[in-house]
């Protein structure tokens, strides 16, 4: 007899999720190969790393659908997802990987974070090379700052807190109790001035009361500049020193230092080993200095300064930063 040889299933594929994708109700993955055993990787960046939620379990399947529940005490991180298809049942069989924005369902009282003075997340935000929810503003120390979003606790009140470049890592939780700087859809606060407050990045998130004071609903983190956008005006060198004046500038802050060599470009700093290749000495929030790098060679050179979280708006531009290595 002839033996007929059983075909291999094709590998599972995502064509779309829902987005944004809200944490407390359910993730809607159409594609194609789906299958009774698939499991959902669900990687969500955070400020240490992506993080995988999953495998989550789906609660009904079709070939072309999947619906996956998500607990509300899966975290928001930084407000974007990864979603990647796994059939168990089919050789552990992998899909592709799609980004989306990640957000609270306000019916499960879980606030999310969509703009900052009036200012909406940045497109950017999902691309998979950043993946991290920003706004293209700056916010000045000792202001109003207005928070917007959906699902705040105006029952019982929020907490807001401010991630910078701060001694403690933070400002704040600022307690905001139900009244008329509290909406279902904002949230009002005076930040403190730069005294406390410092010059560089920054990300706020939002945490609702939920009623019994523990504050553990919190929504997405949005990245956005405090004080001033990071610039170079221009970049002067002394001796061995070499010292740069612009605006934003943060204990956090690191450089890429571009020095032509040999026909060729070669960057001379950056980050390595866990650290920036090239130590600053930050003199205020609009100068720091650092040392002539033994690998540098006499001529063209280009100095563009970047705050966390590494996105374009967070990064110097324009011509402040040539010079002229001696």
């Amino acid at each position: 007899a002839t033996q007929t040889a059983t075909a291999t299933p094709a590998p599972p594929h995502i064509n779309s999720v829902n987005s944004p994708i809200r944490v407390g109700g359910n993730l809607i993955v159409n594609g194609t190969g789906f299958s009774a055993g698939s499991v959902v990787n669900f990687f969500i960046a955070t400020a240490t790393g992506p993080i995988n939620a999953g495998p989550l379990s789906q609660s009904g399947h079709t070939a072309s659908t999947l619906t996956v529940p998500l607990a509300s005490s899966i975290t928001l991180g930084q407000g974007v997802a990864t979603v990647q298809v796994i059939n168990t049942d089919q050789g552990f069989t992998s899909s592709n990987s799609v980004t989306a924005s990640l957000k609270g369902l306000a019916a499960a009282g879980i606030p999310s974070l969509t703009s900052i003075n009036g200012v909406g997340l940045a497109a950017d935000s999902t691309d998979p090379g950043l993946a991290v929810d920003n706004v293209e503003t700056a916010v000045p120390q000792g202001t109003q700052v207005t928070l917007g979003g959906s699902g705040l606790d105006v029952a019982s009140g929020v907490a807001v807190d401010l991630f910078c470049g701060c001694p403690g890592g933070k400002v704040g939780p600022f307690f905001i109790n139900p009244g008329p700087n509290l909406t279902a859809s904002s949230v009002m606060l005076t930040l403190p001035d730069a005294s406390t407050l410092l010059t560089g990045p920054g990300s706020f998130r939002i945490s609702n009361n939920g009623g019994m004071g523990q504050f553990t609903l919190k929504s997405n983190g949005v990245s956005v500049p405090i004080g001033a956008q990071i610039m170079i005006s221009n970049v002067v060198q002394n001796g061995q020193t070499i010292t740069v004046n612009g605006a934003g500038f943060s204990t956090l802050t690191v450089i890429n230092l571009f020095n032509a060599q040999n026909g060729g470009v070669v960057n001379l700093g950056g980050i390595g080993g866990g650290g920036p290749n090239l130590p600053l000495t930050i003199v205020n929030s609009t100068q720091f200095t650092f040392t002539r790098p033994a690998g540098a060679q006499a001529g063209n050179a280009f100095v563009q300064a970047i705050n966390q979280p590494f996105v374009p708006f967070t990064s110097s531009s324009g011509n402040g930063g040539g010079f002229t290595i001696l």
